[in-house]
C-alpha cells in the first residue's frame, strides 16, 4: 500500500480499513438494492492503492472484496476526494482506476492458479467527499464526453455512487463508534463547526472502552484533529479531551495531552523529513493562528526566517505556551523584531 501523503489519507485508511466501519459506511452510502445484493459479513479489505502518484495529493482509496448473495464475487472501490472543492474529472479518474483494478484482479487469479476467467467481477465505485463547496462533478464518465448520435455506441459508461458528507445529517450517520467518529471528523474538519462538534467526536471515542486497538485509534483521531482541523483551537481540543475522558479513565487526559504535543511534532517533522520545509512552516503558522489569533508582523517575519531546528522548537513550545512571545522566546534574544 502506498505511503500516506496527507493526514486525510492516513485517517481515512486507519478508520475504514476496519471491516465493521467499512460496512457501516457502505450501508450509509450505497442504494438499498445494492446492499441487499451483497453479503457484508464477507467484506474484507485488499492490499494496494490504485491512485496514481500525481493524484495522491487529492485522492486516497480502499478496495474491498465481497461475496454477493448469489455467491459470486464483487469488488467495492472507495475513493476519497479530500480537496475542499470538487474535481470535475473524478469520473474519468475512476474509469482509469477501474481498469487497473480489473487487470490486478486477473493477475491475482493467475497467481492463485485459478483457471483464466471468462468474465470480470463487477466494481461498485463509491466517492466519499467532505469538501465545503457543492459537488457538481458528473457521476458517469459518459457525461464528460461530447458524442454525436452516430457515435454514441463508442461512449463508455461507468457510474459511481457519491457520499457527499455536507448533504448527510448527523442523525443519519452510522451509530458504530469508529465509523461515526470518522465520518463526523471528516464532515467538519474544514468547517468552523468543528469547534463544537469535537465534543461529540471525543465523547464517542470514549465509548470504545477496552476494545482491541482502542489507544491506537484514539491517537489517530487526535493527530488528525490537531493537524488538519484549521478551525479548531488547540486549547479547545485539550479542554474537551480532559472533560470527556475524565470520568472512568483518569489516565487518558495525561496520555492524550502527550499525544497532542506529539501530533504537532509529527506533522512538522514529516514535512521536514520529506523536504517540504514550507509545508512544515505553514503548519506551525496555522497552529499559532489557531492558538493566538492573527499573527503580528514580527511573528510572521520570525517564521519566514525559521530554520528546520527553529520550527521543531516552536512546535515543542506551542501547546504549553501561554503567550505568542513565549513560543519564540530564546534566552538572551529579543522576542520582537
Amino acid at each position: 500500500m502506498s505511503t500516506p501523503t496527507s493526514p486525510h489519507d492516513h485517517f481515512f485508511k486507519e478508520s475504514f480499513s476496519r471491516p465493521d466501519a467499512a460496512a457501516d459506511l457502505l450501508q450509509c452510502a450505497l442504494p438499498a438494492h445494492v446492499i441487499g445484493a451483497l453479503d457484508l459479513a464477507t467484506l474484507r479489505t485488499t492490499k494496494g492503492s490504485f491512485v496514481t502518484p500525481n493524484l495522491r495529493e487529492h485522492h486516497t482509496d480502499l478496495l474491498f472484496e465481497v461475496v454477493g448473495r448469489d455467491g459470486s464475487p464483487a469488488l467495492i472501490y472507495l475513493l476519497m476526494e479530500y480537496k475542499s472543492s470538487p474535481e470535475r474529472w473524478v469520473a474519468l479518474d475512476m474509469l482509469r482506476y477501474a481498469s487497473d483494478i480489473w487487470r490486478d484482479w486477473l493477475k491475482k487469479q493467475t497467481e492463485r492458479g485459478v483457471p483464466w476467467p471468462k468474465q470480470l467481477p463487477p466494481i461498485i465505485p463509491l466517492v466519499l467527499y467532505h469538501g465545503t463547496d457543492r459537488w457538481t462533478a458528473p457521476a458517469d464518465v459518459a457525461e464528460l464526453i461530447h458524442t454525436p448520435a452516430a457515435l454514441a455506441r463508442y461512449r463508455p459508461h461507468l457510474r459511481h455512487e457519491l457520499l457527499d458528507l455536507s448533504k448527510v445529517t448527523d442523525e443519519t450517520l452510522p451509530v458504530g463508534i469508529v465509523s461515526r467518529v470518522a465520518l463526523l471528523a471528516l464532515k467538519y474538519i474544514f468547517r468552523p463547526e468543528i469547534s463544537e462538534r469535537v465534543v461529540e467526536i471525543v465523547a464517542t471515542l470514549n465509548k470504545l472502552n477496552e476494545c482491541p486497538g482502542r489507544l491506537a485509534y484514539i491517537r489517530t483521531v487526535l493527530d488528525y484533529l490537531i493537524i488538519a482541523a484549521y478551525e479548531l483551537n488547540a486549547e479547545r481540543l485539550r479542554q474537551v479531551v480532559k472533560e470527556e475522558f475524565h470520568e472512568g479513565d483518569r489516565v487518558m487526559p495525561t496520555i492524550a495531552e502527550q499525544w497532542l504535543q506529539q501530533g504537532i511534532q509529527q506533522g512538522i517533522q514529516t514535512g521536514l523529513h520529506q523536504g517540504r520545509h514550507q509545508e512544515a512552516n505553514l503548519l506551525v503558522e496555522r497552529l499559532l493562528r489557531r492558538r493566538f489569533g492573527l499573527l503580528p508582523q514580527w511573528a510572521v517575519n520570525r517564521l519566514a526566517m525559521a530554520t528546520a531546528e527553529d520550527l521543531e522548537q516552536y512546535g515543542e513550545r506551542l501547546l504549553d505556551a501561554t503567550t505568542l512571545e513565549s513560543v519564540f522566546h530564546e534566552s538572551g534574544t529579543a522576542v520582537t523584531d
